[in-house]
């Protein structure tokens, strides 16, 4: 079922040129709408661009046309994963295996699905399974040194996030697990010093770092400075980081700064339940019902598959656009 087009598309795709992948996909379906291959393929960047009602309108087509494929299936429980409902997304990923995908990736997100959900054990198998299918990637054992911290091993999380350092050393994401399990082993008032003297020299490009930092000061009550610290990690760009700026800023008491960015980050992305309650809660709390109404009308037709609970929402508030006196 290749052409010169699809091949086009899927080259823009693998380049990482989404907008153009989705225009040379739309290109081909409009002359070959019931194309399994390129509805799947568009499905996959949809989601990757953070799409999730269109993505799964073109799965939706994709499965019509040709069933249920490993790589459908795999897509289904991406689009469950990105809504966090992981209870779906790992019977997806379970149905993918089945169906043949034998990645070790798919075992990661079973087993990351399998301990949102607090099953322990099974997250350890789906883990260990992944790290027996590909020895050199770095992925399992950060997820094993996950599932020995659930377990209280530090010691044990300590060692799996080393051994995955050690199989992909440029891994920003495991070599930031590993300082923050390494951390532990430090009296506290030493803890911030250490990341800083990271940051400052072999870690001064790692995001995930200041991630570390934030954290740490978070964990020791200074919820402004870990605010701070999540404020200039997503100046970047970094949508993750905006938001836990935010929650940051909240429970540092800072009620209207936080309102700003908890709003911002619903507009760019509405189908985040936790921002959707965050900010919902809050903005209650401050009596800013004409703001809270505004910013759900505007995320409204981007809303997707929580567009249900944005009108929901809407229908609970008082009449009228007055925020309440302070």
């Amino acid at each position: 079922m290749s052409t010169p087009a699809l091949d086009d598309a899927l080259r823009h795709k693998r380049s990482g040129n989404l907008e153009a992948a989705v225009i040379a996909l739309e290109g081909v379906l409009s002359r070959s709408p019931a194309n399994p291959v390129a509805l799947a393929h568009l499905a996959d960047v949809q989601l990757r661009r953070g799409r999730l009602e269109e993505a799964a309108s073109a799965l939706d087509r994709a499965e019509a046309t040709s069933g249920t494929t490993r790589f459908t299936a795999r897509l289904r429980g991406d689009l469950c994963y990105k809504a966090g409902r992981w209870n779906d997304a790992a019977r997806h990923y379970r149905d993918a295996g089945a169906l043949g995908d034998d990645s070790s990736w798919l075992l990661v997100r079973l087993a990351r699905c399998r301990l949102r959900l607090g099953d322990v054990d099974g997250a350890q198998g789906a883990a260990a399974q992944a790290a027996e299918r590909d020895p050199g990637s770095a992925a399992p054992w950060v997820l094993l040194g996950d599932v020995a911290l659930q377990r209280e091993r530090p010691e044990d999380a300590e060692a799996m996030y080393a051994r995955a350092h050690e199989r992909a050393p440029g891994d920003e994401w495991a070599y930031a697990k590993l300082v923050e399990a390494r951390l532990l082993r430090l009296p506290p008032e030493r803890r911030e010093r250490e990341v800083q003297v990271l940051l400052k020299t072999t870690g001064r490009s790692n995001r995930h770092l200041v991630g570390v930092l934030a954290r740490l000061r978070s964990s020791q009550g200074d919820q402004e400075e870990a605010a701070r610290t999540w404020g200039e990690r997503a100046r970047a760009g970094d949508l993750f980081a905006r938001k836990q700026e935010g929650f940051a800023l909240r429970r540092a008491g800072k009620l209207e700064e936080a309102a700003a960015v908890l709003g911002a980050c619903l507009a760019a992305d509405p189908e985040d339940r936790y921002v959707f309650s965050s900010y919902l809660s809050l903005q209650r709390e401050r009596g800013a019902f004409g703001e809270l109404r505004r910013t759900l009308e505007e995320a409204l037709p981007r809303a997707g598959s929580r567009r249900g609970a944005f009108y929901g929402a809407l229908k609970k508030l008082p009449a009228g656009d007055a925020d309440a006196a302070p």
